[in-house]
């Protein structure tokens, strides 16, 4: 392990998404390079380092810069403005023969190639920020449904033990009394290990880490070390990234298969889980509620205030009582347990923090009125998660359930379908409407969620489409009866839509509680 050295840093989140930093701290070149595959590197590399980036704008005197691929820009073309604000060397994929026109020696610049820039961006980040994942007790979560929930319990049942936690993930980053917005689920490498130095620095002792598939398929955790990963499930979901579900599941394997992973938890109730628990068996327990698992869920109750089970670990078996809703949160709670107990957190303290855990931002989160009915508002954004949330307000909804959904649009098209089907077939009524268009017209994204509708439902008695969101919204709210359960499905903590190439602020739980207002008058 390298001597930890003191970083001093400031993170702002500009608008471009990037995270600015302002660091402190020199290293040669040659230490930040230590274990990179360049395949060609022209220059010294005994040259003082202040800082490394990947987005030239942020570039000065002294820095590495990264370039990066991308989807809509390609890094390589930004070398020339990187060196012109003063780098001292980069790192990219394009071969250096090709890049004569730069002047290199005269301009006193090192260049590497690469095969990988985001892989070599994983590795000289880790090195400049001395490994902090070997020096922080880190829980990956990768899934596609329940890696939010996971985290929050975690955090939950290791500060109930006065344990200093941090958490980056979908919702925000925090620890401490800091807190920063999340521009992406798994931030860049050299974000992440910005922030896990600064969590060190800050005496964080455990962190959890959502790791999303996009992170993993771009080499954002590369070489990292978890003492636990655990893995959720997969249902489809960012099929217009991976191309298909073989894609999509080989990218949540690279946690398992790519990085040190000291325990690794698998929910064997999910077909690629099980497949991953009898690849991964060495170091790997199990969880399921069907399953004959490790960590087993048995004679569960399910009520409107919570849920209730028989949890069975090898540690020993004990009654749990939750205050979080739903089938679906037990399978949360079994990931949480399990990772919590393998990282000896006793099934007594499990058992004391499990009766009241903090709401979750968007999560199955209650909108509270006195109107008579419930509403929920949730990020429920795929197929498998909205037949879930819905089952799960079914269960304790005397009256009717009324769903207001949408799919985003630039995604996966073939989510709309299956997304409209699960709710038409299962809900009392649902409310059609927008949910982050973007460049596509929200219009055309409704029909394409209408092809796929039972033929035994109609307009007006079992749907209707409203396309303005907060319209939508509103309709679902007038039109609940007492004992009824509005769940407003899909943006959940987001406080924003994306229309066009704008983002405007838009919250569904702002927009609800205003509703049960103007109802209530």
């Amino acid at each position: 392990m390298m001597e930890q050295i003191s970083l001093k840093s400031s993170i702002t989140f500009p608008e471009s998404g990037y995270i600015n930093v302002t660091d402190q701290n020199t290293q040669k070149l040659s230490q930040l390079i230590l274990g990179l595959p360049a395949t060609n590197i022209l220059g010294a590399t005994d040259k003082d380092i202040r800082e490394v980036v990947y987005d030239s704008r942020k570039t000065r005197v002294g820095s590495l810069f990264v370039a990066i691929p991308g989807k809509n820009w390609d890094g390589g073309v930004f070398i020339k403005d990187a060196i012109a604000k003063g780098a001292s060397a980069f790192i990219t994929q394009t071969p250096l023969d090709s890049l004569s026109q730069l002047d290199l020696r005269s301009n006193n610049v090192t260049a590497l190639c690469v095969a990988d820039s985001r892989k070599a961006l994983s590795i000289v980040s880790a090195n400049f920020y001395c490994h902090p994942s070997e020096r922080i007790a880190l829980t990956g979560i990768t899934g596609t449904n329940g890696k939010t929930t996971t985290s929050y319990i975690l955090e939950t049942l290791f500060m109930a033990k006065e344990i200093r936690t941090g958490i980056i993930g979908t919702i925000n980053y925090h620890y401490g009394d800091k807190k920063f917005s999340a521009p992406v689920t798994t931030p860049e490498s050299l974000d992440l290990n910005r922030i896990l130095n600064e969590m060190i620095e800050d005496k964080v002792e455990n962190c959890f880490l959502e790791v999303s598939s996009h992170a993993l398929k771009q080499n954002r955790v590369h070489g990292m070390r978890f003492n636990v990963g655990i893995f959720t499930n997969l249902t489809r979901d960012h099929l217009d990234f991976h191309g298909d579900m073989e894609g999509y599941k080989n990218a949540k394997k690279k946690l398992f298969l790519r990085n040190h992973v000291q325990k690794k938890i698998f929910n064997t109730d999910d077909s690629v889980g099980k497949e991953f628990a009898e690849e991964f068996k060495t170091d790997s327990v199990t969880t399921g509620i069907d399953s004959s698992a490790d960590f087993k869920a048995e004679d569960i109750v399910l009520k409107k205030s919570g849920c209730q089970f028989s949890l069975k670990t090898p540690f020993g078996t004990g009654k749990i009582h939750s205050n979080l809703l739903g089938r679906h949160n037990i399978y949360n709670l079994l990931s949480a347990a399990a990772g919590a107990m393998v990282q000896n957190v006793s099934l007594e303290k499990i058992q004391e923090v499990y009766r009241q855990i903090p709401p979750i931002p968007g999560r199955f989160e209650s909108i509270d009125n006195d109107l008579g009915f419930s509403v929920l508002v949730d990020y429920a954004h795929t197929d498998d998660a909205l037949s879930n949330a819905i089952s799960s307000a079914k269960a304790f909804t005397q009256g009717k359930l009324i769903v207001v959904f949408g799919c985003g649009g630039d995604r996966d098209r073939g989510k709309r379908i299956p997304m409209g089907q699960v709710v038409l077939n299962k809900s009392d009524f649902s409310v059609i409407t927008s949910d982050n268009p973007r460049k596509e017209d929200p219009g055309l994204i409704i029909k394409d969620i209408l092809k796929g509708i039972p033929s035994s439902t109609y307009k007006s008695t079992d749907y209707t489409v409203i396309i303005n969101r907060q319209e939508a919204i509103e309709y679902a709210i007038h039109l609940a009866s007492k004992n009824d359960l509005v769940l407003i499905a899909g943006k959940g903590h987001e406080d924003y839509q994306v229309i066009g190439t704008q983002t405007i602020h838009f919250d569904d739980r702002e927009v609800a509680r205003s509703a049960l207002r103007k109802r209530s008058h």
